[in-house]
C-alpha cells in the first residue's frame, strides 16, 4: 500500500517498463509482480508481457458473503497466476493463522494459482533458539494436507520477520541453514524429489547492494523484495545480479 493512485501507478509501469528494456537474457529470469487490487487491469495491460502478475492475498472461499475479500476464482478468470500468503504483515497486523493461510494456500491450488507461502520467524523466536522449530511449524500446519504432487506448485519464502525493514540481513550461512531446515522438513512431509525441486525464495530487506552476498546462497531460487521493489531501476538490477549468479529471479 505505497503506489496509491493512478498516477503513481501508471509512471511505475512505464519507468519498470523502460528499465527491462536493457536486461539481457530476460527469458531466464521469471519476474512476478503483486501490485495492490485496484491497479492490476492497469498493470496488466501495461507491462511487458514477460512479466507475470500476482496478488499480494487472496481469501480461502470462491464465492459467498465475504464483504471485502476477493475471490481466487476471480484472479485466475482474470489472469493472475501468482499469490502470496501467509506475509508477515498479513500475520502480524491481521492475525492470520497457520489454519487461515493454509485454506488460502489450497485456495490458490484449487484455482491454478501458484501460491508463494512466506515463512520465518520474529526476533524474540531467533534470539530463543526457535527459528528451525517455527519455520517446521509453519510448513507441516499450511503443507500437511497436500498430495506431493500439489505442493510440487508450491513456492516457498524464507521471509525472517526481524528482518524486515532492517538495516541488516541474515548472513549467507544464516540463509542456508534454514533453507536445510526447509528441505529436511518437505523430505519427512513428502519426498526427496519434492524438496529438490522447491523453488526457495529469500525475502527480507533485500537491495542490489546486498543481493550479491544473499545470492551466495546454494540452493536459493530467487528473491522477494520489498521497499526495493517501489524502484523500477532496483528491480532491475536485482535481476540482473540473479543472471550473474546463475538463478532465476520471484
Amino acid at each position: 500500500m505505497k503506489l496509491v493512485s493512478e498516477k503513481e501507478n501508471t509512471e511505475y509501469c512505464a519507468a519498470l517498463a523502460e528499465e527491462l528494456k536493457g536486461l539481457k537474457s530476460k527469458k531466464d529470469v521469471r519476474m512476478i509482480l503483486c501490485p495492490s487490487f485496484p491497479f492490476l487491469g492497469d498493470f496488466k495491460k501495461k507491462l511487458p508481457k514477460s512479466v507475470a502478475l500476482g496478488v499480494q492475498d487472496v481469501h480461502w472461499e470462491d464465492r459467498g458473503a465475504y464483504t471485502g475479500e476477493v475471490s481466487p476464482a476471480s484472479l485466475s478468470d482474470f489472469g493472475i497466476s501468482y499469490a502470496i500468503v501467509g506475509h508477515s504483515e498479513r500475520r502480524e497486523f491481521f492475525g492470520e493463522t497457520d489454519d487461515i493461510i493454509a485454506k488460502k494456500l489450497t485456495a490458490c491450488l484449487r484455482n491454478t494459482l501458484q501460491p508463494i507461502l512466506c515463512v520465518g520467524e520474529t526476533a524474540a523466536e531467533r534470539a530463543t533458539g526457535k527459528t528451525f522449530a517455527v519455520i517446521r511449524r509453519q510448513i507441516e500446519s499450511v503443507c500437511a494436507g497436500l498430495s506431493p504432487e500439489a505442493f510440487r506448485r508450491v513456492i516457498i519464502a524464507y521471509e525472517p520477520r526481524w528482518a524486515i525493514g532492517a538495516d541488516h540481513t541474515p548472513s549467507s550461512n544464516e540463509i542456508l541453514e534454514v533453507l536445510i531446515a526447509i528441505r529436511r522438513t518437505v523430505v519427512e512431509l513428502f519426498d526427496r524429489e519434492s524438496a529438490d525441486a522447491l523453488p526457495i525464495l529469500y525475502g527480507g530487506s533485500v537491495s542490489a547492494g546486498r543481493a550479491e552476498d544473499i545470492f551466495h546462497t546454494s540452493g536459493l531460487s530467487g528473491v522477494l523484495i520489498g521497499r526495493e521493489g517501489l524502484v523500477p531501476r532496483e528491480i532491475v538490477k536485482i535481476a540482473s545480479l540473479l543472471l550473474k549468479e546463475g538463478k532465476k529471479s520471484e
